[in-house]
């Protein structure tokens, strides 16, 4: 029998991960599913469902050196120190246990960088520990499916990161996933392009050529580059299983206005499952002492319980 277990690495305790953490697991109806949550009991504490929960979940108290005097809704160096011993300590579990499903609440890159200075994101910081050199990064709902052939790069960057090779391993990363743990038999995947309108009735510019390119190489059937303000329409996004997009907010920005409650972010290419909920950390909700919404984590749970190793 396939080993359920989820281990919830509790993101940046300044933020909304603790909550969320809890409140998703207290919200998920399912059987065969042990939680093992990963944070500092003293954050945990503060929240009212933690006491409904404790005797239900495993709980993995990190103690973070001076976690007492954590400030909520501020980035700092504690907040970080405190995010980056959570993953660690959920990788460690991931490794001597048979537990491969990890959902990570958000944490704030920024404050990371105060004891990490390389680190970059979730997604490039896994890929690094596993040793992965493909990964990809999938934006989920019930909606839409899209991928993102770059991640956290400036923009004027963009042209000269787009490499053929690069894109067409991407692309059949993300159709032997769709394959195997979305369970899709027959993929239809479509590429945005870079340009507007993607020199259709006019002229193919010099990063549709690569896009296309990079497409020929697979030798499945893959549709595009098309403009990405037509593929975004809800008649197109019901036509494909995935949307690949060449740059973050190209994806980003539709994927929110149609899933910004209930989007997932999930890591493909490794040898685990890992999903995030599709949201930072709020440091503006936690300051303002109000309730963050959990139903995006709620979705990572169920996600990360559904696909296959």
């Amino acid at each position: 029998m396939e080993n359920k277990d989820i281990v919830i690495s509790t993101g940046d305790p300044a933020g909304c991960g603790p909550f969320i953490s809890l409140m998703a697991v207290e919200k998920y109806k399912a059987n065969g599913c042990n939680f093992i949550v990963v944070g500092d009991t003293i954050v945990l504490e503060r929240i009212p469902v933690f006491r409904r929960l404790k005797n239900k979940i495993r709980v993995v108290d990190v103690s973070t050196p001076g976690i007492d005097k954590l400030i909520y809704g501020k980035s700092s160096k504690l907040s970080g120190q405190a995010s980056l011993n959570y993953l660690k300590k959920s990788l460690e579990i991931l490794r001597n246990t048979n537990a491969r499903r990890l959902v990570t609440a958000p944490l704030s890159k920024e404050a990371v960088k105060h004891v990490l200075p390389v680190f970059s994101g979730h997604t490039e910081y896994l890929a690094e520990y596993f040793n992965v050199n493909n990964v990809v990064m999938m934006m989920f709902s019930k909606e839409l499916k899209v991928v993102l052939l770059t991640r956290h790069i400036l923009l004027r960057n963009l042209i000269s990161s787009l490499d053929k090779k690069n894109i067409s391993d991407n692309i059949f990363l993300i159709y032997e996933s769709l394959k195997k743990q979305f369970k899709i038999k027959q993929p239809k995947i479509i590429v945005a392009s870079v340009n507007p309108h993607a020199g259709i009735d006019t002229f193919i510019d010099e990063e549709e050529t690569i896009l296309i390119a990079a497409i020929n190489r697979f030798k499945k059937k893959i549709y595009g580059p098309y403009p990405a303000d037509t593929i975004f329409i809800k008649e197109n996004i019901k036509k494909y299983d995935c949307i690949i997009c060449p740059y973050h907010d190209q994806a980003m920005i539709p994927f929110k206005l149609f899933s910004l409650k209930s989007g997932v972010n999930v890591t493909l290419g490794l040898p685990i499952i890992r999903t995030s909920p599709a949201h930072g950390v709020a440091y503006d909700v936690i300051k303002k002492g109000n309730n963050p919404f959990s139903s995006s984590m709620v979705e990572a749970i169920k996600l990360a319980t559904y696909l296959t190793v």
